[in-house]
């Protein structure tokens, strides 16, 4: 019997044992461990930073901080074939993300009484770039080149320390060629306190984001209690397909792959309506997996495995597999099927961090070269949350202008409500400006 394919609903409950431990990203003991590195960071500024790199990375730092020499040793290192691939996304996220950018803006919603929005980019981000289980020099360009086009004047990115102390080049280069001001190097938890309280190195920002396991998810909470932006629930790689009877099951098993190759940790599902599509592409991810390099094989033995975060589901209708999706929120969802299959999951589909559709359409163009956000919510947080584009990077304060007359229209209800909740002063700075004043306003009442 399978260990991979779940028929619903009468497999509903091991497909929900199997995700159990799939509803909370950290916990309690998770988070007190992190609040103590904040500490630590706190009383000892740089010194916190290489402690905790040097008890959790294993690795000595010298400095925190690459050196220009250094950054720009690792552009000139970089394969030009690689350093073309990187221009182009990050022109492609750039473009992007101008159509994404929000804009000030201002009207008249009523006669006299003009309402808007002022957008202005926040004045410094750091950015966590994770590579404990391979370069991401993708998630780099997306994040980067997301606070370049928000216009952050200051953008500054973390990484973890190779065992040499320096960064993984290819992601030093290709944050800096994004846009990167300054690039700093340590543990993940404490590069984050410290970009939320400041140290000798690293400065003190205004917003923070990046993805990670637990415990970045962590320091990003803990980060807003020092009031930082955050983007939250970015965890680790998880993928969804939904596809009929339609599609080619030798793609969707490297589609699969394409998102479970991240770590043992990541999660790969596919629903589908065709019980013999599901056999199909559990034969066919035998085959894939066996062909894979040996670390990434391991990966994929243990997502694919009894006790990992990959299955392969079906169901009677289209409209129960998108409860099934709904239920899992994933932060990648592929749509793979006939035309009116497509049309119907773009309909019932509520939950999911990114859509891509259609056969040619795969996880890897999404990750790497189309344009849109791969910094997506995990771990059903896409039930609450979005992918982290310029629009994280910008602050909004909202404004509001009228003319006496417009005034004077609204006076009844100021003076109202705020007798109701005992605020006379409220009352008063409207009433002074209409001369309405009541004529004891020296005595009180």
């Amino acid at each position: 019997m399978s260990t991979m394919i779940f028929n619903l609903p009468q497999d509903q409950e091991q497909l929900d044992e199997r995700f159990r431990s799939h509803n909370k990203l950290f916990d309690r003991e998770v988070l007190t461990g992190v609040l103590a590195i904040f500490d630590e960071v706190a009383r000892s500024g740089d010194e916190g930073i290489r402690s905790a790199t040097r008890k959790f990375d294993q690795v000595e730092l010298d400095r925190l901080e690459l050196t220009e020499t250094c950054t720009a040793a690792c552009i000139n290192g970089l394969p030009p074939s690689l350093r073309s691939a990187i221009g182009q996304a990050i022109r492609h996220v750039h473009e992007v993300n101008m159509e994404l950018r929000p804009r000030s803006w201002e009207k008249e919603i009523r006669p006299g009484t003009v309402v808007g929005e002022i957008v202005r980019p926040l004045d410094s981000v750091g950015i966590w770039i994770p590579a404990r289980k391979g370069p991401l020099l993708s998630t780099a360009i997306m994040l980067v080149v997301a606070a370049k086009a928000a216009g952050v004047p200051t953008i500054v990115v973390g990484m973890p320390p190779l065992k040499d102390g320096a960064g993984d080049p290819g992601t030093v280069a290709a944050a800096k060629l994004a846009g990167a001001d300054r690039i700093v190097i340590g543990n993940g938890v404490s590069i984050i306190a410290a970009f939320a309280q400041g140290t000798e190195s690293v400065p003190e920002v205004d917003g923070i984001f990046g993805p990670g396991p637990g415990g970045i998810a962590a320091a990003m909470s803990a980060a807003m209690m020092y009031g930082k932006k955050a983007a939250l629930g970015l965890g680790p790689t998880e993928c969804a397909i939904i596809a009929d009877g339609s599609a080619d099951p030798e793609r969707a098993a490297c589609d699969l792959i394409n998102e479970a190759e991240h770590g043992p940790d990541s999660s790969a599902v596919l629903v589908t309506t065709s019980a013999a599509l599901a056999r199909q592409i559990e034969e066919r991810l035998g085959l894939r997996i066996g062909e894979m390099p040996e670390d990434r094989r391991r990966y994929l033995q243990q997502v694919f495995g009894p006790a990992g975060k990959g299955a392969i589901v079906v169901t009677p209708t289209i409209e129960d597999a998108c409860d099934c999706i709904n239920g899992f929120a994933p932060e990648h969802l592929m749509v793979v099927g006939e035309p009116q299959t497509e049309q119907r999951v773009l309909e019932l589909v509520r939950h999911a961090g990114e859509i891509l559709i259609g056969g040619y359409t795969p996880f890897s163009a999404g990750n790497y070269a189309i344009g849109i956000t791969a910094v997506l919510p995990t771990n059903r947080f896409a039930k609450a949350f979005s992918g982290v584009t310029c629009k994280d990077m910008v602050k909004v304060s909202t404004t509001g202008r009228l003319t006496p007359e417009a005034l004077r229209e609204l006076a009844p209800a100021i003076r109202e409500m705020s007798g109701y909740e005992q605020l006379p002063g409220h009352r008063k700075a409207a009433d002074i400006r209409l001369g309405t004043e009541p004529a004891d306003h020296n005595g009180g009442g």
